[in-house]
């Protein structure tokens, strides 16, 4: 099965990043297949190991994933991993304008896509790769780039009502209506809508309701006795059929599928979690979903 480590980012580049995770995998039969549901923020994956086999919706054969890759948000399960061999991974996790304000990339360029980094951040991500595969662990690694990312961090552009609005959307609590966030940023509402979506990649609306998709699967994950009734109800949703509406258009299944393929994944890791004992997330619970 698969296994996850995490780290947090250095202070100061909290703003930019959420987290990172190594992710191992070591299948030798046959391939678990990953399905990737809509997810809300972007990610740059380094892969180590053995190639990953990716196919993308609507399509018959899979095509091989890029040794570097920038993922934008998704709005809906684009794709599915096939993981065979020995994988190894090293993903950047960033919050949802940092990828933006790192390096000015129009995220709204990048949605519902993946790119081979070196065609959108030039040689510097090459380089990196090459420094990451070269480290002997995961925190030399995480080590490495923070130091790199804190260097960007310095020149990059600061904060605003934009980036406040989009990580208070990220928050269980966060669904303030859109129009309120606007008047917070001191913009009108269709300017906001689109700043949110070139600085986001996706309109403010639909990324409050992935993100709030990927908290109420997440909070489902690690607290298996408590009822998608009353998951819905804690994270706002009008009723249950509207959470099962929302999952079906982010993952093609209902909220039980979803979470039945998920924990097939993440099993060590979801069950470490529920069972409140340290697992290979070295001592970080979150739960990548």
């Amino acid at each position: 099965m698969l296994q996850a480590s995490f780290r947090s980012p250095a202070p100061g580049l909290d703003p930019f990043v959420r987290f990172y995770v190594q992710r191992q995998v070591r299948i030798r039969d046959s391939a678990l297949v990953h399905p990737v549901p809509a997810r809300a923020t972007p990610m740059i994956v380094f892969e180590f190991g053995d190639p990953t086999d990716v196919l993308d919706h609507g399509e018959q054969a899979p095509r091989r994933s890029p040794r570097v890759v920038v993922v934008g948000p998704q709005t809906y399960r684009r794709v599915e991993m096939h993981l065979l061999g020995t994988l190894e991974s090293f993903a950047i996790m960033f919050q949802p304008d940092g990828l933006h304000r790192l390096f000015s990339i129009p995220m709204h360029e990048l949605a519902d896509r993946d790119y081979e980094a070196h065609s959108v951040l030039g040689s510097y991500i090459s380089r990196l790769r090459e420094i990451l595969g070269n480290s002997e662990s995961f925190q030399e690694r995480v080590d490495l780039i923070n130091q790199s990312l804190l260097r960007h961090a310095l020149q990059s552009r600061s904060s605003d009502g934009i980036s406040a609005a989009a990580n208070q959307m990220m928050l269980p609590g966060g669904r303030t209506g859109i129009s309120a966030f606007a008047n917070l940023s001191g913009l009108g509402l269709r300017q906001f809508q689109r700043r949110f979506v070139q600085r986001v990649g996706i309109p403010p609306k639909l990324f409050a309701r992935i993100a709030r998709f990927e908290a109420a699967l997440e909070n489902k994950a690690r607290f298996a006795a408590r009822s998608w009734t009353d998951v819905a109800h804690d994270f706002g949703y009008f009723d249950q059929m509207h959470m099962v509406h929302d999952f079906a258009e982010f993952t093609g299944k209902t909220p039980t599928e979803t979470l039945v393929q998920l924990e097939a994944v993440f099993a060590d890791q979801i069950t470490a979690v529920r069972s409140a004992r340290p697992c290979s997330t070295a001592g970080d619970s979150r739960l990548i979903l």
